[in-house]
């Protein structure tokens, strides 16, 4: 219940709060609280504090009158980055074009982030996994549940017609498409307390990446497997092999393996020879079936699933990320068939599956079973669905690891079950603290 009137709360007063953090700067966010402490402690017979509560409300009602008054026409060209990280400052190189008649000095600009409200859910899933940072919600408690954060950034010196070249900073709080509506140029009073804007529309968006934690060195669980097809299968539909040379032809061997040009020029026939492709390929699923409630744990395991997209391909193997969204996702990268990139851009989009579809995801895991070298379950809970995944994978003989995220101080606060059920490897990762949790990958190897 207390939750729920911190999130009305919310509602009611992010628009206030963006528009005073935007017009008010530092000084005159000080003469504000002043004429708030001056205004409640004075009264007729403290002559000094009503003269100081009087002189401040002047200065704070000329400053307000006077910025209806800042006009100045002007367009932008932004030169912003494709992806960025959640959580990670990036730059933007905004190129301003002055299209009035007087010169311009002393302007500030402002990135327009369009800020969506969060809803109940994401709201308090929100402060619950940022619930370690204090430090970040006493220097900025919006922060906490702001799409992103922008700083203003002072312009030099705009010539009339001409040209100046700014770079804003922003810091993304969500993952998923940023858009950057447009720009806005200010001008503070002649007090400084308050600042006057003027707005250009200029859409863009960024998509911002999950965030990632670092992985301590790991060993992937299973053996090089046989790939019928080789790398190329990996990536699409087709039979093929690794070349390897060219041999005569011995009876039985297929003319579709002839090499025509070379047998014109030997006078026989001579067949490419291909040999069989062995290599380790893994499966990393990512569990989607969460309640409202659980969608705290569940932006942290899409970006414990993207640090692990990240750090797998390096170790020369196949990755498969696997998820069930509106359809079922299998996405594979690793030894040239796909990059990490990709792997990122889809767990940006990712949502949660209210519908707990098991039948899909364990279809879709069983289909791959058989070229897998070993598979890491990322599940959000361990019940007897997600268990039977594991005993199905266990009976196929592919090693199973398995990161289960639990509630934060209840990391030990579950059953492991029947000895069938328990996989080769469990490691809990605590909500809050995953980065303690997955350095037990270490020992786990």
């Amino acid at each position: 219940m207390i939750l729920r009137l911190v999130h009305r709360l919310y509602l009611m007063l992010r628009r206030p709060v963006r528009w005073a953090r935007h017009r008010f700067t530092v000084t005159g966010a000080f003469v504000l609280a002043g004429m708030l402490m001056t205004g409640s402690a004075s009264n007729p017979a403290q002559t000094m504090g009503l003269q100081v509560f009087v002189v401040l409300v002047a200065l704070m009602t000329v400053a307000v009158v006077l910025a209806p008054f800042f006009r100045v026409r002007f367009s932008l060209a932004r030169q912003a980055p494709r992806f960025v990280t959640a959580g990670e400052a990036f730059t933007l190189r905004v190129t301003l074009r002055n299209l009035g008649r007087r010169a311009q000095r002393g302007l500030e600009y402002l990135e327009n982030v369009q800020d969506t409200p969060l809803t109940f859910h994401e709201f308090a899933a929100r402060l619950r996994s940022n619930r370690g940072t204090s430090r970040a919600a006493l220097s900025d408690p919006m922060s906490l549940v702001r799409s992103a954060q922008t700083k203003p950034a002072l312009l030099p010196f705009l010539p009339s017609q001409g040209l100046a070249e700014v770079r804003a900073e922003i810091i993304a709080h969500r993952r998923g498409p940023l858009l950057l509506a447009g720009g806005m140029l200010a001008r503070t009073d002649p007090f400084g307390l308050f600042r006057g804007f003027c707005r250009v529309e200029s859409p863009q968006t960024v998509l911002v990446l999950p965030r990632r934690y670092p992985l301590p060195p790991f060993a992937l669980p299973g053996q090089s497997h046989y790939q019928r097809g080789g790398v190329a299968m990996a990536a699409g539909v087709g039979e093929s092999e690794e070349f390897v040379a060219l041999r005569e032809y011995r009876r039985g061997d297929s003319l579709r393996r002839v090499h025509w040009r070379s047998a014109a020029r030997l006078g026989k026939l001579v067949v490419k020879e291909f040999q069989d492709e062995y290599f380790m390929r893994h499966a990393l699923v990512l569990d989607t079936f969460c309640a409202p409630p659980q969608d705290g744990m569940f932006e942290e395991a899409v970006a414990v699933a993207a640090s692990f997209a990240c750090t797998v391909p390096d170790q020369e193997s196949l990755l498969d990320l696997m998820f069930v969204g509106p359809q079922t996702v299998c996405v594979t990268s690793g030894r040239g068939v796909g990059h990490a990139q990709q792997m990122l851009e889809v767990l940006a989009a990712v949502q949660p599956c209210r519908q707990p579809r098991y039948g899909e995801l364990e279809a879709l895991v069983l289909q791959h079973s058989v070229t897998l070298s070993g598979c890491l379950l990322l599940f959000l809970d361990w019940d007897q669905p997600r268990r039977a995944l594991v005993r199905r994978l266990k009976a196929l003989r592919v090693p199973v690891w398995v990161l289960l995220m639990r509630p934060s101080g209840r990391a030990d606060d579950f059953e492991a079950g029947p000895p069938e059920d328990q996989p080769d490897r469990l490691i809990l990762l605590e909500s809050g603290n995953m980065v303690e949790g997955l350095r037990r990958l270490e020992d786990a190897t």
